[in-house]
């Protein structure tokens, strides 16, 4: 793995930069905000869901933005919805019934592609 600024990174396998760590710090805080000010619900774990699918979409599997529409359109419909509802229940109910059969239905047709540049590809090189 190399530290990269803000730029791309070409190779294939795991990838982090500065950019991805911004992101993760921003939305952990969020998490910790809404925890604090929040407790009784569980508002504090949809920024640590977010963070982690989109870690393991854009660093871990690198599965690529069209692929990632077909999660985070469904997503924010969802959230939208109960959050308009409030009905964090059915949220919950959601993401392990609908949302997460996608991720990883995402994930295993990303890695079938020719094309993938993921951890574990085929054209990874180890130095």
């Amino acid at each position: 793995m190399k530290w990269l600024t803000f730029k791309v990174q070409h190779r294939a396998g795991f990838r982090f930069n500065l950019s991805d760590f911004i992101f993760l710090i921003i939305l952990c805080s969020l998490s910790g905000l809404l925890y604090y000010n929040f407790l009784e619900y569980s508002l504090y774990l949809i920024p640590l869901y977010l963070v982690f699918s989109f870690f393991l979409f854009c660093n871990v599997f690198r599965i690529g933005n069209r692929l990632e529409a077909f999660w985070y359109i469904p997503f924010t419909i969802l959230a939208l919805y109960c959050l308009f509802n409030a009905d964090l229940d059915l949220f919950w109910k959601g993401v392990l019934f609908l949302l997460e059969p996608i991720k990883w239905g995402l994930i295993v047709y990303a890695i079938t592609k020719d094309h993938y540049r993921g951890i574990f590809s085929k054209s990874q090189h180890f130095k």
